[in-house]
């Protein structure tokens, strides 16, 4: 692994730590869903750190150098968190539209019990 791809991946390790940090910080990112990106960042720093465990990977699975390996790992690893969130937006997407029904239910009963309570005055 050359020594750029080595500090871009310690760089790119170090941002993403600051970030999130940063986004708990400022309570706009729960402390579970970061969970995953501190340890996305400990894996690029580890990565970095110690090239030689992507060496044996790249040698495992058949690749041509260990930065493919990389490159192909860390976008496997962002394709399952992509299915998660859509897995996640599909459940909200359900519960929004229940609540909202089961709003517009509610306010449909009350103008109807308003108007036939006003109709026996």
């Amino acid at each position: 692994m050359t020594l750029p791809l080595r500090i871009a991946l310690f760089a790119a390790s170090l941002l993403t730590f600051g970030y999130m940090t940063a986004k708990i910080r400022d309570s706009k990112m729960r402390l579970e869903d970061s969970l995953f990106w501190f340890c996305f960042s400990a894996l690029l720093l580890l990565g970095s750190i110690f090239p030689q465990v992507f060496f044996l990977l790249s040698n495992l699975v058949g690749t041509m150098s260990p930065s493919n390996f990389v490159f192909l790992f860390f976008i496997f690893i962002l394709l399952i968190v992509c299915f998660k969130l859509s897995v996640r937006l599909s459940q909200l997407d359900t519960k929004l539209r229940e609540l909202t029904q089961q709003l517009a239910i509610e306010k449909y009963e009350r103008y109807h019990n308003d108007k036939t309570h006003e109709e026996r005055r």
